[in-house]
């Protein structure tokens, strides 16, 4: 009878070689869940959101504070909305907290936006008076936000004309106007000019349509 050492040297070579490479596997190999786990793992959601914040200007967080407040009555003025209480929701939630801030294109920004669309309410209910005052109002903040170069500049002159037609003040709309297309000029200029494809061509096309515009209310103001 074999002894327990004999048996165990009978054991087939390739059988001993497997248990010794198995001893000396590394780890990593023995535990396939250590191959497939990721070096580096992805930060939370929630983490991403905080440190997006975190990297926030004070001026942004402000703009977005006063974003908040003028978009809630924007909103309903975009459905068609124009009443007396979207132009008092203005003076009373927007105008107030922007002229209060200590950030200038913030402050001035949506001063503008906000006189703007009161101006527009006013046209809509034919308080040309009130409208035309609106309109020249937001001269004050136009050249801090959106700036001379902007088409607002020149389109404002327009509502201004326009608000003055309202009026039945030919004279004054037609000054306007006159200032309306003299601005158009340099911009259309400018954008012929420019390197850029978009500015060459829809932007460009753009402030031709609005020249023209201009222009057509132009006549009308002769005409009249």
């Amino acid at each position: 009878m074999l002894s327990a050492r004999d048996k165990f040297s009978l054991r087939p070579p390739t059988l001993l070689l497997f248990g010794l490479l198995l001893v000396h596997m590394p780890a990593s190999a023995q535990n396939p869940s250590a191959q497939t786990q990721p070096t580096t793992s992805s930060k939370p959601v929630r983490r991403d959101a905080v440190e997006v914040v975190a990297h926030l200007s004070p001026e942004e967080v402000e703009e977005g504070k006063l974003n908040d407040a003028y978009e809630k009555i924007a909103q309903l003025q975009r459905k068609g909305a124009c009443t007396t209480e979207i132009i008092q929701r203005y003076q009373s939630e927007v105008i107030p907290i922007s002229e209060k801030s200590t950030f200038n294109v913030p402050k001035n920004k949506f001063l503008f936006l906000a006189n703007r669309d009161i101006g527009n309410c006013y046209m809509a209910q034919r308080h040309y008076e009130e409208a035309e005052e609106s309109f020249k109002k937001i001269m004050e903040y136009l050249p801090v936000w959106p700036g001379m170069d902007d088409s607002d500049y020149p389109i404002n002159f327009r509502q201004i004309a326009t608000a003055q037609m309202g009026q039945q003040r030919w004279e004054a709309a037609e000054d306007s106007l006159n200032k309306s297309v003299a601005l158009f000029d340099p911009q259309i200029e400018r954008a012929l000019q420019s390197d850029n494809e978009f500015s060459r061509t829809e932007h460009a096309g753009n402030l031709l349509g609005s020249k023209a515009r201009s222009l057509s209310y132009f006549g009308h103001s002769i005409s009249a």
